[in-house]
């Protein structure tokens, strides 16, 4: 049976709400001390990909250039881009994958400011970056860590002249921690019978785009794959069209993930598609869940967080009824 662990799930987002005024002295130091050019997201795995919506955002709202870069890729091309100006972001929950501490390592001797996020702050990697956060989740890693992600999104965008919503933006995070709870209660019996149907289910496509596209991402890669063996293919709900689709046929299963964000046509496009082919689509639509004390115009940015939060009921639920956790692995950490 699955347990209700949402009163943990809860404070765990607020403790990440908690670091605001830390987050918001480390940007102001970091911006005091260099001229900051472009921000590199480095990580591996579901690290990186909550990293994805970062991007987006400050795609949609900066001029500044941000790159995404898995830290084997980025330690070895070294991209040249990749100044003593750059800002870089990394990401490791336990502290100690390698290459993302090797990236934090190589950030420093350029002389770029290194934040780091991690689950404990006395962790190899919490003792390389300059700024360390911690989020020790027993539960919602994932949304936690948006939610500190998205306060450094907004700080730089403060610094650089870019918003105007800042108090507003930062006070409807602080609704997230309930608007969540309540959104994981709703999916609750959706998951279940997400489980019962798919128990069996040997593999899974699933869509998504813009800032929801690491949501899919992750799905497929860290919880499909990684944690219950079962074979499944993240796609651009835009690159759907040009190779994927060719093997839909009726009973292939389709998740497509749906946010309230600029890439919403793309994830239209795939839903009306797949229906039309397989009797197996599943979509989230992030327009289903309520946030209550959130303005409409922010709803695309937290659009990834409703997803996880749904995407946690469906992940939990098909481990429990498979009678697999989600912590069971045959090579990571296991083998040499």
């Amino acid at each position: 049976m699955v347990k209700n662990n949402n009163e943990l799930y809860k404070k765990v987002l607020e403790r990440g709400l908690e670091q605001r005024e830390t987050i918001e002295k480390t940007i102001d130091s970091i911006y005091k001390n260099k001229e900051i050019e472009n921000i590199f997201f480095v990580g591996c795995g579901g690290s990186l990909a909550v990293m994805l919506p970062c991007k987006y955002m400050l795609d949609e709202l900066s001029t500044i250039t941000t790159n995404v870069y898995n830290a084997s890729e980025f330690i070895n091309l070294k991209p040249r881009t990749f100044t003593g100006n750059s800002l870089v972001i990394v990401s490791s929950y336990s502290g100690k994958t390698p290459e993302t501490v090797e990236a934090a390592k190589m950030a420093k001797e350029k002389g770029a400011p290194v934040i780091g996020f991690m689950g404990e702050k006395d962790s190899l990697l919490g003792r390389t970056v300059d700024y360390a956060f911690a989020n020790q989740a027993e539960t919602g890693v994932t949304d936690s860590k948006f939610i500190m992600l998205y306060q450094i999104v907004f700080n730089v965008l403060k610094h650089r002249g870019e918003t105007e919503r800042y108090d507003e933006f930062m006070k409807a995070l602080v609704s997230l921690p309930e608007n969540l709870v309540k959104i994981k209660e709703k999916a609750e019996d959706r998951a279940r019978k997400f489980a019962e149907e798919n128990r069996d289910e040997k593999y899974f496509m699933v869509l998504g785009s813009g800032i929801c596209y690491g949501e899919a991402y992750a799905q497929a890669i860290c919880i499909f794959e990684e944690m219950q063996w079962i074979h499944a293919q993240p796609i651009n709900s835009g690159e759907y069209f040009h190779g994927s689709f060719e093997i839909v046929r009726e009973d292939t299963n389709i998740i497509i993930l749906k946010g309230e964000d600029l890439s919403r046509p793309l994830g239209d496009r795939a839903e009306k598609f797949s229906k039309k082919y397989s009797q197996k689509v599943t979509v989230i639509d992030t327009k289903d869940y309520e946030l209550s004390d959130c303005p409409v115009e922010f709803r695309g940015y937290f659009s990834p967080l409703v997803c996880s939060a749904v995407l946690g009921q469906f992940s939990s639920h098909i481990a429990d009824i498979r009678e697999h956790p989600l912590s069971t692995r045959k090579y990571m950490g296991v083998v040499e």
